[in-house]
């Protein structure tokens, strides 16, 4: 009984967070803090429809239009500049919430520069006309779908400029195919119990999942999940696979493949149990209340995502930091304690304080609490 109504607390208090973090509204002073905004010393701003025109001592600059996209972390803005030649004068991002990680990456590599003085009926594609940023490959895409959207408003409603027909655009390269093959093969390993394909799986995934691509799955897309921050399956194929692929398969057979053979940072703690040779057994006691800590983590995280409405506000996961050496805060202390746990602990970090697991768990307990309940009914019948 007690359980029932703390686990109903929990549940009406992440409902409540939703709506306080609905209840909010934008800042209407944008305009004002954007970089360009700065760099043409704009000082007014005339509002026109979707359209912004600029002026710096009542000298026209250009019109700004806005774009939105879904990246990482959700939604994001971003807001064009162009001139009367039909050229991008500057691009700068608004109203996100990728992690300040990927944006300051796009920034030391110049992502943004590349968008000035192109043609405002451009493509905006990326592996086209447009470069990613390796490791913030997704932030990327969505800053060039906006800004592809904000462009062509300009192109479309102000010069009558013709639009390339982009089609139906799927981006299945070397991440989307590596992902494919470690999720077939932790599948496998899963329900053929086999050991051999699952350290298969991990080995690949470490280098792919982990170094190659950093594109783990945090609390971050499960906060997405529950903002309705969908993004579209062509361009994040990757996402849907690994996140909907392993609840799918949660919902469908009741095992959690993700944890058990796709997780790199998973593989990193193997190795180090392994490297070490030390597996302690945790005081019961100790470990009967650590193993609630990461559910606890996890309402936690997800009420701070609900009241901001910001999925990457919460993330203090090691899994970015381990693979890509970027970090913010307290993932700095986070990722050596993991470590070490690791070499001390089988599963230190997985079993103790990743919300990941525990939301995957939570999902795999309830589903299949749900079909004993329902074949006990029907064996009473």
């Amino acid at each position: 009984m007690r359980g029932k109504i703390i686990n109903g607390l929990a549940i009406a208090s992440l409902f409540l967070a939703f709506f306080i973090g609905q209840s909010k509204s934008p800042d209407a002073n944008i305009y004002k803090s954007l970089e360009f905004t700065k760099t043409y010393k704009i000082d007014k701003f005339q509002i026109n429809g979707q359209q912004i025109k600029a002026f710096r001592d009542n000298d026209f600059v250009g019109t700004i239009a806005v774009g939105e996209a879904q990246g990482y972390g959700g939604p994001l803005k971003v807001y064009v500049l162009s001139d009367t030649a039909a050229q991008i004068l500057s691009v700068d991002i608004g109203e996100n919430t990728e992690t300040l990680a990927y944006i300051d990456r796009l920034k030391r590599k110049s992502f943004f520069k590349q968008f000035e003085n192109k043609a405002i009926n451009s493509k905006f594609l990326v592996d086209n006309d447009v470069e990613a940023v390796s490791g913030a490959t997704l932030s990327s895409v969505a800053i060039a779908n906006a800004c592809r959207e904000a462009s062509w408003q300009v192109a479309k409603n102000n010069f009558s400029l013709p639009l390339p027909d982009l089609g139906q655009q799927w981006i299945f390269g070397l991440r989307e195919i590596f992902a494919t093959l470690v999720f077939i093969l932790a599948f496998l390993s899963v329900f053929l119990k086999n050991k051999k394909l699952r350290n298969v799986a991990l080995a690949i995934t470490l280098v792919t999942t982990g170094f190659m691509f950093n594109s783990s799955i945090s609390i971050t897309q499960f906060g997405r999940i529950f903002l309705g921050y969908i993004p579209n399956i062509q361009q994040h194929f990757e996402w849907w696979l690994l996140l909907f692929g392993t609840i799918a398969v949660i919902f469908i057979y009741g095992r959690n493949i993700y944890c058990h053979a796709i997780c790199p940072f998973n593989t990193v703690q193997i190795l180090l149990t392994k490297l070490s040779g030390i597996n302690l057994s945790m005081p019961r006691r100790l470990n009967k209340y650590l193993l609630k800590t990461s559910k606890v983590l996890l309402w936690l995280c997800l009420g701070l995502i609900l009241i901001s409405k910001n999925p990457t506000i919460s993330s203090y996961e090691p899994f970015a930091m381990m693979f890509s050496l970027e970090g913010a805060g307290i993932q700095w202390y986070i990722l050596p304690a993991a470590l070490f746990g690791s070499l001390l602990f089988s599963n230190f970090f997985c079993r103790y304080y990743c919300p990941v697991g525990a939301g995957f768990n939570l999902l795999v307990k309830y589903r299949n609490r749900s079909v004993k309940s329902i074949r006990k009914k029907n064996e009473k019948k």
